[in-house]
Formats: C-alpha cells, sequence, structure tokens
C-alpha cells in the first residue's frame, strides 16, 4: 500500500500510529476519534495484515525519500510528497465501495464465498475435485449445510451475474477481477499476477482492487438479503458498523436509561458505557440522541471554553470529575466534527 499510505497523510502533521492503526482496523476510541478527523475511516481494514515492523519500515523509506517529514508521533508530506499523493489520486485505483469497511473481515469473507461457489460448481457437475483452500473444518461444514439446498446450483449463475453487473455499474475492472477470481469446474481462477497484466495494474493497486472486490459484494448481499448467496455468507457479515456491545448500549440509552443504569445492568464499567457512546457519536451520529447524550447547558460551557480548529483544543478539567469531563469534551468535538463533515 506504499502510495495509497501517502494519501492518508496531508502537508500538516497527522499521528503517524492512527493512521496505521485505522489501516489494521484497531478500533479504540482515540483511533476512531482522529481517524473521523482525519476523514480516513473508510480505508479502516483495508490491509489487516500490515504488520508494526512493516509500516515502520515504510515511514523510514518515505523520509529517506524526502516524502515525509516526521517528528515525535507526527509526520507529513513534504512538496514532493504531495506531488507524489496528487499522482496517486489521479492515476491509481481508487475504491468505489470503502464505505462498506465495517461490514466484513475481507479475507474470511472471500474464502467462504469461493469455497462455496467452488462446491456448488462441482456439485452442479457431478464432480467432487477442490482446489485446496486454506480454510477450518468449520467454514467447510457451513459450506456443505448450505449446499443441502437443492435449489442452490439452479440460482447460483444468475444471483453471481447480478452481482457482477452490480460491480460493472461501478467500474469493469471490479466486474473482471470478480468473474476472473472464482473457482469452479474447470476453473481455477485468477492469480494476482495474472490480474496485474490483464487489468494492467500494480501489485498494490489489486490488493486495493481485491479489497473493494469482497467489500462490494458483501454491501450487495446485504441489501439482497433474499439470495441464496446470502443465506451462506449472512454470518460472516456485520449488521450494524458499531461493535455488537457497543450497539446494545446505544439501544439502552435511546430508551433513556442513564449511563450508571446501563453500567449496572449490563455489569459494564461506566467508562465502558462511555466508550460505546463515543463509538457511536463517531461510527452511527445519525442514531443519537444528541440533546440527551450531550444537553445544551454543557455543550454551551464547553462553546464558551473551547475555540479555533477542533483538532487543536486541548483538554483542561474544572472540576473534580476529570472522567465525566472528558466524555462531554470527547462528545463535542465529535458533534463539531460531524457538522463540519455534514453528518448530522
Amino acid at each position: 500500500m506504499d502510495r495509497y499510505l501517502l494519501t492518508m497523510f496531508t502537508d500538516q502533521p497527522r499521528r503517524f500510529r492512527v493512521i496505521e492503526n485505522i489501516v489494521r482496523n484497531k478500533r479504540t476510541q482515540a483511533n476512531l476519534f482522529w481517524g473521523l478527523n482525519y476523514q480516513l475511516l473508510n480505508w479502516s481494514g483495508s490491509n489487516n495484515q500490515l504488520s508494526r515492523q512493516e509500516f515502520d519500515q515504510w515511514l523510514g523509506s518515505q523520509q529517506r525519500a524526502g516524502s515525509l517529514m516526521i517528528k515525535g508521533n507526527y509526520a507529513w508530506l513534504t512538496n514532493v510528497g504531495m506531488q507524489l499523493k496528487q499522482s496517486c489520486l489521479q492515476s491509481m485505483y481508487q475504491p468505489h465501495n470503502s464505505q462498506w469497511s465495517w461490514l466484513i473481515n475481507q479475507q474470511k469473507f472471500a474464502d467462504r464465498f469461493l469455497l462455496g461457489v467452488q462446491a456448488a460448481s462441482e456439485l452442479a457437475h457431478r464432480h467432487r475435485h477442490y482446489v485446496p483452500l486454506n480454510i477450518s473444518p468449520t467454514e467447510m461444514v457451513t459450506v456443505r449445510k448450505w449446499l443441502a439446498n437443492p435449489q442452490i446450483t439452479n440460482q447460483l449463475e444468475i444471483e453471481l451475474q447480478m452481482i457482477g453487473q452490480n460491480l460493472a455499474r461501478q467500474d469493469n475492472r471490479l466486474a473482471e477481477f470478480f468473474a476472473h477470481r472464482l473457482i469452479g469446474y474447470r476453473t481455477t481462477g485468477w492469480t494476482n499476477q495474472q490480474a496485474q497484466l490483464t487489468l494492467k495494474l500494480s501489485a498494490e493497486e489489486i490488493q486495493i482492487l481485491n479489497w473493494d472486490v469482497w467489500l462490494g459484494v458483501a454491501g450487495y448481499l446485504k441489501m439482497h438479503s433474499q439470495c441464496n448467496l446470502y443465506r451462506l455468507m449472512e454470518s460472516l457479515i456485520s449488521q450494524v458498523p458499531i461493535s455488537n456491545s457497543a450497539w446494545q448500549t446505544l439501544q439502552d440509552f435511546q430508551e433513556e436509561v442513564t449511563i450508571q443504569a446501563i453500567a449496572r445492568r449490563r455489569h459494564l464499567k461506566v467508562s465502558t458505557v462511555r466508550e460505546h457512546l463515543l463509538e457511536a457519536a463517531i461510527i452511527v451520529p445519525q442514531a443519537i440522541d444528541w440533546d440527551r447524550l450531550l444537553p445544551w447547558a454543557i455543550e454551551q460551557q464547553l462553546r464558551d471554553r473551547y475555540s479555533g480548529p477542533v483538532a487543536e483544543w486541548h483538554f483542561k478539567s474544572v472540576t473534580t470529575d476529570s472522567a465525566a469531563e472528558f466524555f462531554s469534551f470527547r462528545l463535542y468535538q465529535i458533534k463539531e466534527l460531524q457538522q463540519i463533515h455534514g453528518a448530522i
């Protein structure tokens, strides 16, 4: 992701660990907040396999190449880096489905999908020859149960065509990559090298295209839950963009249960409940009752105390309950950012 990572920086200092953690899908409250501030949350999980060592090596190489300046925990683009960023944005493949970045674990999703299609294809031709996939016995059982439905093979081709057509409406390369990635009867699917040569894309573009394809497939299936393929993949598709525990906290809060009561009822720390609500405020701001979560009187106090760019505010406690104060402070920051970006 060398050049794509550069696009996540600007000529203003950014916390490089936040960018690393967003790409690796490390969803702490702090990472989510700064990811919101940098408008990078759509890149969440775009490279789950990236290691700290690899990222640090990349930082060092960009600094030596004169693309990045690094000081402490911050990095920013030089003039050379800004030119490279613009070149990447203009000439390299850009994802179409990153709004679904929260929806799936790409690798698990792709493995089950490909095994299911392969098994159904072989079954339709009365064969039992399979290309080995690195997949768990539990996943194999899931596919086997799905295949027990006698209607699967009759409708699978139509469903695959519909997915392909939906991808083609976004970018023909998505549909072509998807079609040639499938494994089936006498079909082994493209390797990354074959995809590069045919689509005339670089290795890192193919990596992003692959991520984008499976997000697109998952997004389509989520919107078409009547599909047989949705029944195969349902357990790997997240139903909400935040953690299930955070979603339950949000539901409880929306029913006018207090934070302290939620903590007692669910045997959670008050700090955990607050973390859940901050996660919801960042990811699903439209679902929040902001008037209850951040009462007008508290918001007005914060408005009088803080001004200027949100990212430059420094928290200052004025009471003995600094944890509650910081919760309100962070909520106010999030609300301001969401209003700036038109989310609420």
